[in-house]
Order: C-alpha cells, then structure tokens, then sequence
C-alpha cells in the first residue's frame, strides 16, 4: 500500500545510530527563486529493508535555513525522525569552475617542464660548442681561413642558441605567471567551498523491502533574483517595446541544470509579523529621558539598517513563460527548464516582451544646457506587473543608457530621457543693454534680460517645449517682477516660464523674458 507520509522535523549536529546507514544523493526537481532566496524541491529513490532504515540524504545546498526543511516520502513506510548534520569527513563535490582550473594548472604544468626541458637543451649546447672549441688537425696546423671560418661558425652557432635561451626564458616567465594567477583563483574558491557536506538524516521504519521516495525542500540563503528591463524604441513615431528581464543568481554550491525554475516576488526573508500600535503618550520634556530615547533610538536604527543591508544583498524566450497573480505576489512559471551554475553570478532570464504606452516630446532648459533632450512619456504601465530595476535604453539600434524604473511611483506616467539632439541648437544670452540698476530712496532695483534662441537644424518640424525661471522672493523686503514673459505659460509658485513651440525645418526662434528685483540697498541678495 503506496502512502504520503508527512513528518515532524528535529535538527542537530550529531546523533545516535540505530540502524545501517545509506548514503544517497537527491535528484533536483523545480526551483522556486524569490527576490531574496529559494526553494530547492529535491527527491531521491532508495531500497529499503524490512525494519529500520537510516538514509543520510547528501548534497543538500549550502547556507540553508533549516527551520524551512520539509521532508515527505512515498511508500511502504513511516518516516520517525529528520536529523539535519554536517559533515566533516565526506569528501564534497568538486566545484565544476575547480575542475576546469585543476586541470588547466595540470597542462600549465607540462607546459613549464618542457619549456625548462628546452632550456637545459639549449645550455647543453653551449656547453658542448665551448668543450670544442679547439679543435685542430694532429698533423697540420689550421690555415687562417679555416680559423676564421671556425670563428664564424662559433658565433653564429652561439648567438642562435642564446637567442632561442633568450625567447625560451621569456616563454617560461609568461607560463609562470599564468599558473600563480590558476593557483591564486583556486585557491579562493577552494575557500569558498571549503565547508563540511551538508546532510539530512531520514530514518525510516519500512514494512517490507520495497522503494521509497523521499520528498524535501527548504529554503536557500544564497540565491535571488532582480528585474531587469530592455527598452527598444526604433523611432518617435512608433511605440517603444519593452523586455522584462530576470537576473538570477544562485551559490547552493552545485549547478541548477535542466530544472524548471518559477520566479516569485515574494521575498520570504522581510518580517511578515502586522505591526501594532500602542498608546501614543505625551509629557513634559524632561532631558534625562530624551538622552535614553534618543540612545534607544539609535540602536533601533541601527538594528533596522542592519536588517536592510540584509535584504538589498541580495542582478526571446519570453514567450515561455507563464505569469499567475497569487493573493500576496506574483509568479513567473517557465515552460522550458533552464541551466543556473552556481557562482553568485547573475544570469539573465528573458520574461516576458510587451509593447509601452508612449508618447515622445523634445524639452529644452536652455539655462544649464544647450541641447534638447527627447524624452519619453509611458502611461498605463500598471498592467505590466514591473518591479523597481534598471533599465538600458535603446534608440534607432545604438545604445543610449541606463535609467531606473520605478513602477511604484504615484504619478499616472513615468519620463524616460532617451538623450539629446544635436540636431537642435540652444542659446541662451543675458542682454546687456536691457539690465540696469536703479537707485530708489532706500531700496536697489535690478532689471534682467535674457535671450533664448532655437534652430530647428532637423528635416522634419519640431515639436519642443522649453522651460525657464525667474527667481521667487522668500523676504517681505525682497520684490520679485516679471516684466514679460513672450507668451509664456506662468506658474508664479513655482517661478517657472513654459514655451511650446512649432518650429520649422532651418528656422530660428527667439523668445526674451525679463524681470525685475528690488531689495534693501544695504543688503545682498543670495542666489541672484
């Protein structure tokens, strides 16, 4: 009779044996990576005997919070205790990167030998040139055209062997460094994997000798996700199209390869607890108490800050992906498995593709800059689920930069700047002929004038609003006057001149605004 058995779960370091002990390694069945953490499903088959079985479940991930284990099985039998341990002893499974590098050290290696191998060649030849050197006939002398021909032959034979010694040594240096860079890699990620295998005891009480299948997850520290966003825009007069992204990253310490992996905005780790209110007191101040709440208050802060740092640690085949709207998060369900190594890296998952709601317009604020800028304008963007990431933006095929979008906001559109226009020249001028200052009884008054001018070098008509100020007083004795705006939209909070312009292909506009500031001629004025 097949059953699912479900458990209560204890943990310790290190336990009594009652039984044989198996060692088995489980198989990985699905992933569930939320923006903080994962859920690891992993199960595992195993023959049991009648009676008593221990099964210490090896090549579980590391860094895992063993109050979120669950262990369940199929079969014949009852599951009396889970132990979770580490273990010191068992040898780990080599990192993959490990190998790859073990076995480059390994080649680098042969190659340093016989590169040492050439160069005792080469010293050997010079060794036995100079054993030879003079040689001469036993019944003749050497006539001095011989001589000189030997001489040649000497130098000729010695400068090519030291040359070959020369570019040999120069090889085994190169070599040399190439294994202190393999030795100083391994070396920190032999640090980093140099931790006792994590374990899960399983004992189980079986009926007959039969399979059994044992069933647990739980939830992986080291691992998370962070959205990421493509947006393409070929030119103004067509919509912008957007690529949802997913930066997955993972360190359980074995590769996630052909698994299907579910993404969740869910973050398991933020403190789930409602908040309650308590009485809202108030008293006179009294200096003792404020210097304890104060103390209080910054160690409440600095828990807090500390909590954060935590949590912010933790970045088509779009079309493959499924979207379910739980009650508290959402979730990106793969119809495709994917392959995620573990080296705390991020790997990008394409989620899904949409076409933004946007609109394009040129904007110029000719007082800290000379150009226009083309900026983008997104509405009804609720409907696509974003998250708060970064964005690359790209314009007519090239790259123009990165901007953060922040779908949180409470504004009904977000601004996306996609960069300037050369094609747009910007002026803006003080005219001089129409400042002045003039002496009034006790007071000062200024009057400014300046000038703004705007050639439309583009083939096309533009399209463009420009924005200028005019200073806004804060003191009664500090008179603030627009004299003229040209036809400006004027918003006297704020100080603010708006323009919107049509101007022609090749044609030039000129707009002017002046005011006017009186204040206390015994006094300066800040800003002006």
């Amino acid at each position: 009779m097949k059953k699912l058995i479900f458990v209560l779960i204890t943990f310790s370091i290190a336990y009594f044996s009652f039984a044989s002990e198996v060692v088995v390694k489980p198989e990985l069945q699905k992933v569930k990576v939320f923006l903080n953490g994962a859920e690891l499903t992993q199960t595992v088959k195993v023959k049991l005997d009648a009676g008593i079985n221990e099964i210490a479940v090896s090549g579980i991930a590391n860094n895992i919070d063993r109050n979120s284990i669950s262990v369940s099985g199929i079969g014949d039998g009852i599951i009396i205790s889970v132990v979770q341990r580490f273990d010191y002893l068992r040898e780990v499974n080599q990192n993959p990167e490990v190998q790859k590098l073990n076995s480059l050290l390994e080649e680098l290696n042969i190659k340093l030998n016989k590169q040492q191998n050439d160069d005792d060649l080469l010293k050997y030849d010079i060794e036995f040139l100079m054993a030879n050197k003079n040689i001469k006939s036993e019944k003749t002398g050497i006539s001095i055209s011989e001589l000189q021909k030997m001489s040649e032959f000497f130098k000729k034979k010695i400068a090519e062997i030291k040359n070959n010694m020369l570019e040999n040594n120069l090889k085994i240096k190169r070599t040399q460094k190439e294994i202190e860079k393999v030795k100083k890699q391994l070396e920190e990620l032999n640090n980093l994997s140099n931790k006792p295998t994590n374990e899960i005891v399983v004992t189980i009480s079986a009926n007959k000798s039969e399979l059994f299948q044992i069933n647990i997850s739980y939830l992986l520290q080291s691992a998370g996700w962070s959205p990421n966003y493509n947006i393409y825009v070929d030119d103004i007069k067509s919509k912008a199209k957007l690529n949802y992204l997913a930066n997955v990253w993972q360190n359980s310490g074995f590769d996630w390869n052909d698994v299907p992996i579910i993404l969740s905005t869910r973050n398991p780790n933020k403190n789930n607890t409602k908040p309650e209110l308590n009485p809202w007191y108030l008293n006179f101040f009294n200096p003792m108490q404020a210097r304890e709440l104060k103390s209080n208050l910054y160690k409440a802060v600095a828990m807090d800050e500390t909590q954060n740092l935590v949590e912010t640690k933790m970045q088509t085949m779009a079309d493959y992906f499924e979207i379910n709207e739980n009650q508290l998060s959402l979730e990106f369900t793969p119809t495709l498995k994917y392959n995620i190594p573990s080296d705390n890296k991020p790997h990008s998952i394409s989620l899904k593709d949409a076409t933004l709601n946007s609109t394009y317009q040129y904007y110029a604020v000719p007082k800290f800059d000379e150009n226009a800028f083309l900026v983008m304008k997104i509405d009804k963007w609720d409907d696509l689920n974003l998250l708060p990431g970064q964005a690359n933006i790209f314009f007519e095929n090239s790259f123009v930069g990165k901007t953060y979008l922040n779908p949180q906001t409470t504004k009904d559109s977000m601004f996306i700047s996609l960069g300037r226009d050369e094609n747009i020249i910007v002026k803006r001028k003080q005219l001089k002929d129409f400042t002045d200052e003039k002496f009034l009884s006790n007071d000062v008054e200024r009057n400014f004038t300046y000038e703004i001018q705007i050639k439309n070098s583009k083939k096309t008509q533009l399209n463009l609003i420009v924005e200028e100020q005019f200073p806004i007083s804060q003191q009664e004795d500090i008179v603030v006057k627009l004299k003229d705006a040209d036809g400006a939209k004027i918003n006297n909070e704020l100080g603010s001149l708006t323009w919107n312009l049509k101007i022609n292909p090749n044609e030039t506009v000129t707009k002017k605004f002046s005011f006017s500031v009186r204040y206390p001629k015994d006094k300066k004025i800040q800003g002006l």
